[in-house]
């Protein structure tokens, strides 16, 4: 009767072993079929008063959409203010140009061609007429 009860302790603990390791195997195939997004165009912006726009643009993935419906936009921006804020922002519906907003849209930074605007509060007040200098512009802002 001891004998059985140790054969089956024994069981459970190599059961238990095996499926931690498969979970971690299966993490680890997880994490190398998708791996973090890169940068497809980095930018520094220069704003009237010396203020600088570091932004770092990433490609999302494609969304199907059916035909007639608006595209889903699925990119994002993480923006460096040398005011020291950072942001991470996904990308939102635009007419023209590159638009990426906070979850309530009290923080949008908008990009077209060598220019950036944002607004707080849905107001432009503290990063004004934000342009890209000839020097950087080989580089393309708009993804």
């Amino acid at each position: 009767m001891k004998r059985n009860f140790i054969f089956i302790v024994l069981i459970v603990i190599l059961l238990a072993v095996a499926g931690i390791w498969y979970i971690g195997s299966r993490k680890n195939e997880n994490s190398s079929l998708s791996p973090s997004p890169s940068p497809i165009a980095q930018v520094t912006y220069i704003c009237n008063g010396n203020k600088t726009i570091d932004a770092v643009f990433y490609k999302g993935e494609t969304i199907a959409v059916k035909p007639g419906e608006q595209p889903i936009p699925s990119g994002s921006v993480k923006i460096i203010l040398s005011d020291g804020r950072i942001f991470n922002l996904p990308q939102t519906i635009s007419a023209d140009g590159g638009r990426y907003a906070n979850d309530d849209e009290s923080f949008i930074f908008w990009s077209k061609g060598d220019g950036a605007l944002i607004f707080e509060n849905g107001v432009e007040k503290n990063y004004i007429n934000c342009i890209v200098p000839a020097q950087n512009s080989s580089e393309s802002p708009n993804p």
